[in-house]
């Protein structure tokens, strides 16, 4: 048996493992070193045998299409606000979408609504006439002085015309392209700029279905594209 027969066995028995799992595994029946052993697991991925799910983690797993998690007071919000604002475009989700995917995971209760630009004004103020904790188009110095994102409230933001969305259940909600470069630009996640943006990249290019097409597309509407491009590239 071949060294990718006895890799790929080895996969095939389990949903994911541990460069260190597969190596103990490998030196039983063979006597292969550890750099022979990588160099046959970046073969396999590239032959898409494999796929590295995280940062040292493999597996043979297929990608999933991302989907946004709907909670009952997300489609409440939607709901209320598409009754009270019946011809505007609305987009919500939730941020606890974003810290499933950070690599230093920090709560983030806030539910995100976004409409047509000329409308976030009148949204925000109707959420406040109605008890909500709101804030409007946050800025990253607002954010970092007054929004506590560990509590109950809810962002207005201005939905860009064209974005990438999904409909779940009649609401609308933002795709993963969406996502990934709204994270890049929007002011209010500041806190994610950096060293974070690369972990959820690559954690969205190895868990998920990533149209990078889409992505760049809405990018170029951001003004972000040479941004995702460079982001894009550093993950591979």
């Amino acid at each position: 048996m071949s060294t990718a027969e006895i890799i790929m066995t080895y996969a095939t028995a389990r949903n994911n493992f541990t460069f260190n799992e597969l190596s103990e595994y490998v030196r039983d029946v063979s006597t292969i070193s550890d750099s022979g052993i990588l160099w046959h697991i970046k073969k396999l991925i590239r032959e898409k045998k494999l796929m590295r799910l995280s940062r040292g983690l493999y597996g043979q797993g297929l990608k999933d299409e991302f989907q946004p998690r709907l909670t009952d007071s997300l489609k409440k919000l939607y709901q209320d606000v598409r009754g009270a604002f019946p011809l505007i475009d609305i987009c919500v989700y939730s941020g606890a979408d974003i810290s499933s995917m950070q690599h230093h995971i920090s709560t983030n209760n806030a539910l995100y609504v976004e409409v047509t630009k000329e409308a976030t004004e009148a949204v925000f103020h109707w959420l406040i006439d109605r008890g909500i904790r709101a804030y409007h188009r946050p800025t990253e110095s607002f954010m970092s002085d007054y929004v506590n994102l560990s509590e109950e409230i809810v962002i207005v933001k201005t939905l860009v015309t064209e974005s990438p969305v999904i409909v779940n259940d009649g609401i609308v909600m933002p795709s993963l392209e969406k996502l990934m470069v709204d994270i890049n630009t929007d002011a209010d996640f500041y806190y994610l700029h950096g060293g974070e943006t690369f972990y959820i990249m690559e954690h969205a290019l190895n868990l998920f279905k990533l149209n990078k097409s889409k992505l760049l597309r809405y990018a170029s509407r951001r003004g972000a594209r040479q941004k995702m491009v460079g982001l894009i590239n550093e993950c591979k």
